[in-house]
């Protein structure tokens, strides 16, 4: 388990052309990462965050503990083969564990650009299903630096967003796919798009 210290800032699109552009003068050219995260979550419970994650074709369950506010989470990992079905049954399994008006099924379809130091590393991330969307998270490894204060450093907006059920919950059924809205042909498809 790692304990993590982050900040995540909502972008515009052009806001992510700018600071895309300026990381690119300040460090090269970013890692790409393309990354699928299946999940199914109950928005009420906030300090939990337990979901299915396919990062370069590399599958994994991944759960977040902690308060965002505090900015202190902790990060527990269990990787799973990378075959579809398997992923696949492995995620029907969470939908049909939590049954609830209040869960959600976001499929959640990610192209990150990584610009990592030793100290910190700065990840910007467009992410798209129904629309496209953008944001940026700063993650420090050197537990004496701050997120925000880096942020400031490299011209990077801060449009931090609402930690709650309701924007979360808007935010998913405005820019991602629903798993309770498409079929399993659909779904598999999908899982099997982001697997090697």
């Amino acid at each position: 388990m790692t304990e993590e210290k982050e900040l995540l800032t909502i972008l515009s699109k052009e806001e992510f052309e700018n600071v895309l552009a300026h990381l690119e003068k300040e460090f090269g050219k970013p890692e790409i990462v393309k990354r699928l995260s299946l999940q199914s979550t109950d928005y009420r419970w906030a300090d939990v965050d337990t979901r299915i994650r396919i990062t370069n074709g590399k599958a994994e369950i991944i759960q977040k503990v902690g308060d965002w506010k505090k900015q202190n989470r902790q990060e527990i990992t269990i990787p799973l083969p990378s075959e579809p079905k398997v992923i696949f049954d492995m995620y029907k399994i969470f939908m049909n564990a939590m049954r609830d008006e209040n869960v959600l099924t976001p499929i959640m379809q990610y192209e990150n650009r990584l610009f990592k130091t030793k100290d910190f590393e700065i990840k910007l991330t467009h992410q798209f299903g129904k629309k496209d969307a953008y944001n940026c998270e700063i993650e420090v490894f050197d537990l004496d630096l701050e997120p925000d204060d880096l942020a400031k450093k490299y011209a990077i907006p801060i449009h931090l967003p609402t930690q709650t059920q309701d924007f979360w919950k808007k935010w998913n059924e405005t820019v991602n796919l629903s798993a309770t809205q498409i079929s399993d042909e659909e779904l598999l498809k999908i899982i099997s798009e982001y697997v090697n």
